[in-house]
């Protein structure tokens, strides 16, 4: 194993021996690069989706996929309003067995952050106009930031300033800005709202992974922050279609930048609880969630060993209970905590809406 958090040149050493899980380049890819004059016009069997890239087939009910992605809004939600009691902390400081509010924002039990605030931005995009419509997205992240819509106490009181940043030169530059792109601001801010898009893009591998883009893009255009989000993606696409837990958390083909790379081998199913890292680095907090979930087997075991890493804690939380939402369904979530969600209701229905809306796959 390796620390994540090495440098670039002693991570690209170490992952080669992970270069399997990198998909060869199509033959068509390798046509196009090539010197040699060729038709521009491709084979037929050159322009067949590689078989990384094709969509699952969903192997459970109607049902038991609502289950499941209802369950993936809730949880990050859960997770969210859980996880903030110890926000900002040192880890151990305190600990959390329950939803009980307060933290550095003085909740009330059930209230959340902005994870769930941007997600609910997220969803109400893809309701209105059923695809990823980043202008759109933005403007509900800017109503949110400046008014409070979207927020589950009228209040924008916690951005990222990452986010902040994003929307402050959209408003600037308008809709063609497109920033952040430093290795620095590669923080959790597309990974921990991302449920939304793999609710909709379900029934499509590919047009979730460009999703997974385009909503990261919205805010956060660090190369680590965006390959997060579509690995997240990938997670959830065999989640929500009733695959295993083994078989989502196996290693996936697909290309990937270093840490997501380690990440998607499966290091962190060996680590041990000092070894994970809850920062508001995306990499940590994917790594920490999906050791969180791996480590358990239910839907509260999983948020209360990742709130209780403690320092980004709501995020940690939110972003295992997507994960474990899915994988547990919203009817493994304790009825006692989704009881006092802030809005339950209109969560459990704009993920309903997402998931009727899921368009079939057309390439």
């Amino acid at each position: 194993m390796i620390d994540l958090r090495a440098d670039d040149d002693a991570l690209f050493i170490y992952a080669r021996r992970y270069a399997h899980l990198i998909p060869q380049a199509s033959r068509q890819l390798m046509n196009r690069m090539s010197y040699e004059q060729k038709p521009l016009r491709a084979k037929p069997e050159d322009a067949l989706k590689p078989e990384w890239a094709k969509s699952l087939p969903q192997k459970i009910t109607d049902e038991q996929a609502l289950d499941k992605c209802q369950g993936a809004l809730m949880g990050l939600a859960v997770g969210d309003a859980i996880g903030t009691t110890l926000e900002f902390m040192p880890r151990d400081k305190a600990r959390v067995d329950d939803m009980v509010g307060g933290g550095p924002f003085s909740l009330k039990p059930g209230e959340w952050t902005d994870d769930t605030s941007m997600a609910l931005c997220l969803a109400e995009t893809y309701i209105e106009s059923h695809k990823c419509d980043i202008t759109l997205f933005r403007q509900k992240l800017l109503n949110w930031y400046k008014n409070g819509t979207n927020s589950s106490n009228g209040v924008c009181f916690d951005i990222g300033n990452t986010t902040r940043y994003a929307l402050e030169q959209f408003v600037l530059h308008g809709p063609t800005w497109m920033g952040n792109t430093s290795p620095e601001t590669a923080g959790n801010a597309a990974l921990i709202r991302h449920a939304p898009t793999a609710i909709f893009r379900r029934k499509s591998f590919i047009d979730g992974w460009r999703d997974a883009i385009l909503q990261s893009e919205a805010t956060h255009c660090a190369a680590e922050s965006i390959d997060s989000c579509r690995f997240f993606n990938v997670m959830l696409h065999y989640i929500l279609n009733g695959y295993s837990k083994s078989e989502s958390f196996a290693p996936h083909l697909m290309g990937s930048t270093l840490r997501v790379l380690i990440i998607n081998a499966g290091e962190y199913k060996e680590k041990h609880r000092d070894q994970i890292r809850s920062s508001g680095y995306v990499i940590d907090t994917l790594e920490a969630a999906l050791w969180a979930v791996w480590h358990t087997d239910n839907f509260k075991d999983a948020i209360l060993l990742a709130a209780n890493l403690a320092d980004d804690a709501d995020s940690v939380a939110a972003t295992a209970g997507q994960l474990a939402g899915a994988l547990y369904g919203l009817s493994g979530i304790p009825q006692e905590w989704v009881n006092k969600i802030v809005d339950k209701d209109r969560i459990l229905a704009l993920a309903e809406k997402l998931f009727h809306l899921a368009p079939e796959e057309k390439d």
